[in-house]
This record gives structure tokens, C-alpha cells and sequence, in this order.
């Protein structure tokens, strides 16, 4: 944002030993965009958060704007225009915009690379700005392609080890490398390379997905979300399909105090028949009730539902279709919080939020690493009811070896 980048060595010729923008581009099939966030005033001096982060300011909404430049460039260039054809990756400060911007739009971009890019920074609107932590962002990647290089020598490289400390626990999709190297594009080619892998080998679109996003309003993969929310806070979808979702809006990741007096309009993607009836059944959580009602499909099969800012789960159903059976809470049973080297009993509670009994219900413990183990693996739960939570006949335990994962 500076203007060309040339003598701090990233563009071209023997810049960066090489290792640049130009002499990639001259290899290989691709477009490379290099993005001015800035929307600097007239007149205005530089100033060194050009992207809406830390102060915020309402002006420099950069989020706000990337579907347009999406919509730009496929528009005069000769791109592939669809989301597993395009990428997005930054430096430093740009490196915190393109995990930000793949999390919020993994609908438009297939895979996003971070050089040493900052962790967290406190962004939104600015009158309701939040603190923003990349690793409590982590459900919002589904179906992408993620990779952070940066240096053994980068000023900033202890956050990066705290964020690898989750990611790699929670995350399939994510990999990083370390080189010799300060805060730079380290590594740029082998990133380009990895962008490129994820053109040719693209992820498909998660069957269920989860969405956090810090703006009162947004759309994500063909959902239109709205809200009256004027205070800071996070609006959280998690395990969203055509047979439902869970919904509420926080104050701060990942388990802030709930949000009631916010309303929400969330209208669906067109996934469902058109002009037909669907019974809806809504749990609240947060005020421990439960109620069902019918809504119809508008001509393009897509549902609008409206509901406040608690806990809620949402199940999407026609009468006597098939149980949904889905996690409503756990808890840990013997101890405070889940520590290694320990046995950690947890009850899971279930729920059907589905269009008719359960009968038989049994559910299963399974580990996703191998640092993991599964002691007591199974629980009985009989019949479950429509709208009915229920309680296991035992816990689940499990036991965590590594006592170096968060």
C-alpha cells in the first residue's frame, strides 16, 4: 500500500534471491492480484493499519469490499471464475487479512497461505470492534486449503507456535513450515506451489459447515445472515445442513456470555423443495424451552427463519421424516477442566431434533489422534423424542497422553 514493492524485494527479477511474484508468474498458468486495502482519504498521511485492524475505523472496511474485487477480476481477466480456482495469501499484517478473509469467505476462495502474518487483532466495524484470535477461528475452514510460512527468526514467531498448539490438534487442513528467515515471504514459491496444488486437487464444500463472524450481518456458502446487533460479538452457525443448525451470538470466543436481546434473520441457501412446508423445531438452550412451527419455501427453495441471539438448535424436518440425532452439551465428570496423563470421564447429551422418534440410540467415542485413547468408548441412551434431550446410561472416558497439547 506503500506503492511498488519492487525495492523491499518481492516482485521481480532478482528480487527476494528470485524468489518473487514475477518470475512465478512467468512459469506457470495463474493471476496474481496484489489487492491496495488501504482507501487512503485525500490528502490523508499513511497510516500503518491500512486494513480496518487495531485502531478500527468504519472507513477501511477491506472485508467488506473482497467480494467486489472477486467479482472485478473475473470479470475483466481471464480467470477460471469459481472458488477452486482462486487463493488468497499476504505478509505480515496481510497475513492476518488472508486468514481472516478465507475464514469469512471460504465460499470464494479454495485455499489461503499466510507469511508470518500476526495472530490476532482487534477488528469489525468501529463502534462494536472485537478482539480477534485466528485460533478460535479454526471451524470456519472447512473445505479450504490453509499453510503459514514464516522465519526462525520473526519477531512474532511465539504466537505463532501458540496458534500450531491448537491447529494442529483441530485441523486436517492446515500446515505450516519454518525457515531461516526474519519476517518475510519466506518461502514464496513453495507457498505459490501449495496454492496451486489446491487448484489442481481442490476440497469440495463440507457436507455440514460451521461460520463465525464478527459482523452483525454477512453471507456465507448461500446463506443471507441479518441482525439488529449494535454491541461487539461474534455470531456463531455450527453444523449447518439441509436438516438444520445451532445458532447464537456471543460476546467473545469461544464460550462468551450469550446474546438474547439480538435478533436474527437467517434465510437458507435454495437446498429444499419450492413453495413447500417445513416443520421447524427450535431448542432453546438459554431459556431451557422448546416449541415447533411451519414455514414455507419461497419459489427459489429457500427458508427464512427469525430467531434471537441465545442458544439455539434448529432441526428442519416434514412430519414423521427420519430422527436427527445431534450433541446438545457435555460436561466433564470428574475434574475441573480435561488434563493429560489423567482420565477425563465426559457426559454427552444428546438430542432429536428430527421428524420422529429415536429407538435405540447408542453412540461412540472415537479418537482423532493417535495421542489419544479411548477407555470407555460407548453409551446407551434407548429412545429419544422428538425435541427430547436425554442423558447417557454412562460416560465416556478418555485419556490424553502429550502433555504439550492446549
Amino acid at each position: 500500500y506503500f506503492g511498488s514493492t519492487s525495492s523491499r524485494g518481492f516482485d521481480k527479477g532478482d528480487d527476494n534471491d528470485g524468489d518473487n511474484i514475477a518470475n512465478y508468474v512467468a512459469d506457470h498458468e495463474v493471476v496474481v492480484v496484489k489487492p491496495d486495502g488501504y482507501n487512503r482519504n485525500q490528502n490523508e498521511d499513511y497510516y500503518l493499519r491500512p486494513y480496518n485492524v487495531s485502531p478500527v475505523e468504519t472507513q477501511r472496511q477491506y472485508p467488506i469490499y473482497f467480494p467486489e474485487l472477486v467479482e472485478y477480476i473475473d470479470a475483466h481477466y481471464k480467470t477460471i471464475a469459481d472458488r477452486d480456482h482462486r487463493a488468497i495469501s499476504g505478509l505480515s499484517m496481510g497475513g492476518f487479512m488472508t486468514f481472516w478473509i478465507g475464514g469469512k469467505y471460504p465460499h470464494l476462495v479454495t485455499a489461503a497461505g499466510n507469511f508470518c502474518g500476526s495472530t490476532e487483532f482487534e477488528i469489525g466495524p468501529k463502534d462494536t470492534p472485537v478482539e480477534y484470535r485466528h485460533m478460535d477461528m479454526y471451524k470456519n475452514y472447512q473445505g479450504m486449503n490453509l499453510r503459514l510460512n514464516y522465519g526462525n527468526k520473526d519477531f512474532i514467531r511465539c504466537y505463532h507456535l501458540d496458534m500450531n498448539k491448537i491447529w494442529t490438534q483441530v485441523m486436517d487442513n492446515y500446515e505450516y513450515k519454518i525457515y531461516e528467515a526474519a519476517h518475510s515471504t519466506c518461502g514464496m514459491e513453495e507457498m505459490f506451489d501449495f496454492l496451486m496444488e489446491s487448484f489442481e486437487n481442490p476440497p469440495g464444500k463440507p457436507q455440514k459447515w460451521h461460520h463465525t463472524d464478527v459482523y452483525p450481518g454477512f453471507s456465507v456458502w448461500g446463506y443471507e445472515i441479518g441482525s439488529d446487533r449494535i454491541v461487539p460479538g461474534f455470531t456463531i452457525l455450527e453444523n449447518v445442513s439441509k436438516r438444520g443448525f445451532r445458532c447464537s451470538v456471543r460476546e467473545f470466543l469461544p464460550d462468551g456470555e450469550l446474546m438474547p436481546f439480538v435478533d436474527l434473520s437467517i434465510t437458507t441457501g435454495p437446498v429444499y423443495e419450492k413453495n413447500q412446508e417445513y416443520l421447524i423445531n427450535d431448542i432453546d438452550y438459554h431459556k431451557g424451552s422448546s416449541s415447533q412451527h411451519v414455514i414455507k419455501s419461497n419459489g427459489e427453495g429457500q427458508l427464512t427463519l427469525y430467531i434471537d441471539g441465545g442458544l439455539h438448535e434448529i432441526g428442519i424436518t416434514r412430519v414423521n421424516d427420519p430422527p436427527e440425532i445431534c450433541i446438545a452439551s457435555w460436561d466433564i465428570q470428574n475434574m475441573g477442566w480435561a488434563t493429560a496423563k489423567k482420565d477425563v470421564g465426559i457426559s454427552v447429551k444428546l438430542m432429536n431434533k428430527g421428524g420422529s422418534p429415536a429407538r435405540g440410540v447408542k453412540a461412540r467415542l472415537q479418537p482423532t489422534r493417535e495421542s489419544a485413547g479411548v477407555i470407555q468408548e460407548t453409551s446407551s441412551y434407548g429412545s429419544i423424542a422428538v425435541n427430547e434431550l436425554k442423558e447417557p446410561d454412562q460416560a465416556f472416558t478418555f485419556l490424553v497422553q502429550v502433555d504439550t497439547i492446549e
